[in-house]
């Protein structure tokens, strides 16, 4: 996988191949279908540096490299029906709300479209091997962190951890990670600068790094182990959640189908569940009567 490969080399990349790498990483769709003299261009660096890069890759020049990345993205290719805000504006309230739910459609397809099965099932050996289980969000990102934890929680068996608030906040739980623990760490535009921090910290104590962004502009793109890139453009507001949402619940039950206690520890909870509202039923009555 080209993609893949651009990722896994980009740390150690010169400046200008870095540069190329996290554009192309951004803009794989266009850049398949694009001259090197208009990527050029657009780079404001030479072709001779294109064609550099291709070979630090392994392929005998540009060309080779962009046929083999137009085949692996072909089947991922999907055109956006984009709207100014100024336009959005004068629209009568109708087609208002078709042009926003086309947006959510398009954002949740690309999300779906780009999901790699290899980075589900590297994902959930990562959990199942895991001694604890750390989730990072900071900002609205919180809230999915706190739904990722209740899922854990409830399948599988594991100290699972919410890192987020402010430094002073989280440094207690997470200066506790390990070697053998995983990390979650969900940041999107603007990226918080607490994110660098915990990915720093779970990178230099051996950890498993699985980050849910949306580009290769996000300052700790290259730390992490799996990388789950959610399309999160909106027409209004700074971010469309949709796809994180659909990712994180696919992820969820592809986790319990693959957990032989997954299933187990969900009926147990369930089970406490309903004594816990016995108990509080029979409390109630007491106190009625």
């Amino acid at each position: 996988m080209i993609l893949g490969k651009i990722k896994e080399t980009l740390p150690r990349m010169s400046p200008n191949f870095r540069k190329i790498a996290s554009f192309i990483l951004d803009n794989d769709n266009n850049v398949a279908f694009t001259s090197i003299y208009s990527l050029s261009e657009a780079l404001d660096i030479s072709t001779a540096t294109l064609v550099r890069f291709a070979k630090s890759l392994g392929y005998k020049g540009y060309q080779s490299f962009k046929k083999d990345l137009q085949e692996e993205i072909q089947h991922r290719l999907q055109p956006y029906d984009k709207v100014s805000l100024s336009k959005l504006g004068t629209l009568p309230e109708e087609k208002r709300l078709q042009k926003l739910i086309q947006n959510e459609y398009n954002n949740l397809r690309s999300t779906l479209n780009n999901l790699q099965l290899k980075d589900f099932e590297t994902m959930i050996g990562a959990v199942q091997s895991a001694r604890r289980i750390f989730i990072a969000g900071f900002g609205i990102t919180r809230h999915f962190a706190q739904i990722l934890q209740t899922t854990f929680l409830a399948s599988q068996g594991k100290d699972v951890f919410v890192i987020t608030g402010s430094v002073s906040d989280y440094s207690p739980q997470l200066k506790s990670f390990g070697a053998s623990d995983i990390m979650f760490l969900m940041t999107f535009p603007p990226y918080s600068a607490e994110v660098k921090h915990v990915a720093s910290v779970a990178k230099e104590r051996g950890g498993f790094l699985c980050l849910f962004t949306d580009s290769a502009s996000c300052p700790v793109y290259s730390k992490a182990d799996v990388v789950i890139k959610c399309t999160t453009n909106s027409l209004l507001m700074s971010n469309s959640f949709v796809g994180l949402v659909s990712v994180i619940h696919v992820f969820i039950h592809m986790l319990l189908l693959s957990s032989e206690n997954g299933g187990k520890n969900i009926r147990n909870g369930l089970e406490m569940e309903k004594m816990g509202y016995s108990i509080i039923a029979d409390a109630g009555e007491q106190s009625c009567s």
